[in-house]
């Protein structure tokens, strides 16, 4: 009994000492993703089941619980260290020992782009943590200024462009002057934020060609990012969905309806391709997707109504939708690089092939209700 009782605690000091090492690096990412100057601090894991998360300004000790790691998905454990974070930021930027959750501990949560669920007291909880994990809720001052930025934004849309650009000018005020919870104006627009993730510690080809895919063809952002695993001590790539929640649900479904069918496909038809098997699976899987683009962008022309296929390219609200989406990623991702892709070498006759194989793949639309997984925001 002893024995077991002393590999468990040799095991979770080795798993300590990797959580250790990547919470300092995403302490460091975060510091420079929202341009905070922070000192960095003593990180620790507890043993408290109950405080999920502490700030300690005397030793300067950052602790999280061992239980909110080992329990709980990495996201919700980046929300608590960022919680954390934000109490280092009254203390040791403020200089205020009691700002407590008050209006000032709510500024540092906004300035790291904390998900707002996560500004209350009870992300220090083990008790909380669940709720939190849920949806956001935001003080009643808070409500009232999103209900007039609201109704600005609103204002946006009049004909009378004199009102509405003074509309929108305003609502850009209102949000500057309180430091607004971007979270909860873009839940009311209808903005939400899904984690796909991949299980893969690198990005096949296909897979970014059907990122591509994604965000021409449904209307949403898509960016690739990593996401560690605390238990595996491993980051796996994750594909980041960010648009309004229909056109994300539809997003989601779509990539792992093709991850599910380019698979089939080529397994059904992969002794036709003997030599440079690796080459000519990634063209055959590539030639999937372009027939399926093709196919995709067929059905979009032909189910537009004439008025969408003559609207002007200065739609207002349009412009204006697509400008709320950019500041929603800009706010979750504020530091976004752009790469630039890298040629490849194609197997020409199983790309061509498989180009009209592509164009019969049929995307029906998922069931209320549907199997699929959605991770935490």
């Amino acid at each position: 009994m002893r024995q077991g009782t002393e590999t468990m605690e040799l095991l979770d000091s080795r798993l300590h000492t990797a959580w250790l090492s990547q919470l300092a690096r995403e302490y460091n990412d975060i510091c420079y993703q929202y341009g905070v100057r922070l000192q960095p601090p003593i990180l620790a894991i507890s043993r408290n089941w109950k405080q999920m998360g502490s700030w300690s300004s005397t030793d300067r000790r950052l602790s999280l619980s061992h239980f909110l790691i080992s329990a709980h998905p990495w996201n919700l454990t980046i929300q608590v260290l960022k919680h954390e974070m934000a109490h280092q930021i009254c203390s040791e930027i403020h200089r205020r020992e009691d700002a407590g959750h008050g209006p000032l501990f709510r500024e540092a949560c906004t300035r790291l782009g904390l998900d707002a669920p996560f500004h209350r007291a009870s992300a220090d909880l083990e008790e909380g943590i669940a709720d939190l994990a849920q949806g956001s809720t935001a003080t009643e001052q808070g409500r009232q200024i999103i209900d007039k930025v609201r109704k600005l934004l609103a204002l946006g849309s009049s004909d009378n462009e004199h009102e509405a650009a003074l509309a929108v000018q305003r609502a850009g005020e209102l949000l500057t002057r309180y430091r607004l919870d971007f979270d909860a104006l873009a839940e009311d627009l209808g903005l939400v934020h899904r984690t796909i993730n991949t299980g893969g510690r690198t990005l096949p080809v296909h897979r970014k060609s059907i990122c591509a895919l994604l965000e021409t063809g449904f209307g949403v952002r898509v960016i690739c990012a990593s996401l560690y695993d605390p238990l595996a001590n491993q980051s796996f790539k994750t594909i980041e969905l960010l648009g309004r929640e229909e056109e994300v649900a539809i997003a989601e479904h779509c990539y792992h309806f093709l991850e599910n069918r380019l698979q089939t496909l080529w397994e059904r038809n992969r002794r036709g391709f003997t030599v440079n098997g690796r080459i000519a699976k990634k063209s055959y899987l590539l030639g999937l997707l372009a027939g399926f683009r093709q196919t995709l962008e067929r059905s979009r022309n032909a189910t537009a109504r004439p008025s969408q296929k003559s609207a002007p390219a200065s739609d207002l609200p349009a412009l204006r939708a697509q400008q709320r989406l950019e500041d929603f990623v800009a706010f979750r991702f504020p530091r976004l690089r752009q790469m630039r892709g890298k040629s490849t070498m194609m197997h020409g006759e199983a790309y061509n092939q498989a180009v009209a194989t592509g164009r019969e793949i049929t995307l029906h639309r998922p069931m209320d209700g549907g199997t699929t997984t959605r991770l935490l925001d």
